[in-house]
């Protein structure tokens, strides 16, 4: 039992990565109806940054700020240098993140190298609790997870910017004669998913080592989360996360560890099978008229 405790609380903390893919990933799919699969690549240049800088001597956290930061400067710019002409047409923004994913990993073989790259842990600990021995930079990324989700949550339910994001979400155009300034929060969207996936990728550095084609490990559970909560559902995507996570665990307990992302994505396959909008409902991409 102790050990099975102790695989749920890793499988939480790699599906916590995970959640904030997920969670960026249904946010701009829910706004601009692009299904954005360079969203694994995004999280990757967030653990390249995170291993620049703690090379160049920055401690963890000040490397995961920055990487936030460079990431949501990225996203900035791609979404106005790309996906803003391809909102009329989300297939084609779908076209443009295969194509960019292919474009960053390139970027980064060429200026870093393939190899893998890894930091010093942040955290070296391991507690004791109760027979269960728990790495304490797991818990660490547990609960920045559970704290910036939480943040996130917050803004979008209580906040007048979040009414009115989820406004435009329900009808683009409706939101837009009410004087919403759609195109304003579109980039907005994109800039805050691209800063998740900027922590989620210093978070993931934290406990793996990575390389320039983490992302597309790590996108396709993000995007299985988000369709298992349901697309544009926000607590859809952290309890469908949680659930990856409690499974993930369980498979890696009971000695199934190389059947893990069979279970996840068989899990997947079944809840659209049985509910094709997801456990919470989701949305079909933005109104338009």
């Amino acid at each position: 039992m102790d050990i099975l405790i102790q695989q749920v609380l890793n499988g939480l903390s790699i599906a916590s990565v995970i959640t904030l893919i997920a969670v960026g990933v249904t946010l701009i799919f829910g706004l601009t109806g692009i299904i954005n699969f360079a969203h694994g690549e995004f999280l990757m240049i967030g653990s390249i940054v995170t291993w620049i800088a703690v090379q160049a001597g920055l401690g963890f956290l000040p490397a995961m700020v920055i990487a936030i930061l460079a990431v949501a400067i990225m996203g900035f710019a791609l979404e106005r240098g790309l996906f803003q002409f391809t909102l009329s047409r989300p297939t084609n923004g779908f076209i443009v993140s295969l194509g960019l994913i292919i474009v960053l990993q390139h970027v980064v073989i060429f200026l870093f190298g393939p190899n893998q790259k890894s930091i010093p842990r942040p955290l070296s600990g391991v507690w004791d609790v109760g027979g269960v021995r728990i790495a304490s930079v797991r818990v660490m990324v547990i609960l920045v997870t559970i704290a910036v989700v939480a943040m996130t949550f917050v803004m979008i339910t209580r906040s007048r910017y979040g009414r009115a994001l989820r406004a435009a979400v329900e009808d683009r155009d409706t939101a837009a004669l009410m004087g919403i300034p759609v195109r304003r929060y579109i980039t907005g969207v994109f800039v805050l998913g691209s800063a998740l996936a900027g922590l989620g990728g210093a978070l993931l550095i934290a406990l793996f080592p990575i390389t320039p084609f983490t992302g597309g490990t790590m996108v396709m559970k993000g995007f299985a989360v988000a369709l298992m909560g349901g697309l544009g559902n926000l607590t859809g995507a952290v309890v469908a996360g949680l659930i990856l996570g409690i499974v993930e665990g369980f498979s890696a307990g009971y000695g199934f560890s190389e059947w893990t992302d069979a279970y996840s994505f068989g899990l997947m396959i079944l809840v659209i099978l049985v509910k094709p909008n997801g456990l919470f409902g989701g949305t079909s991409g933005p109104k338009m008229a």
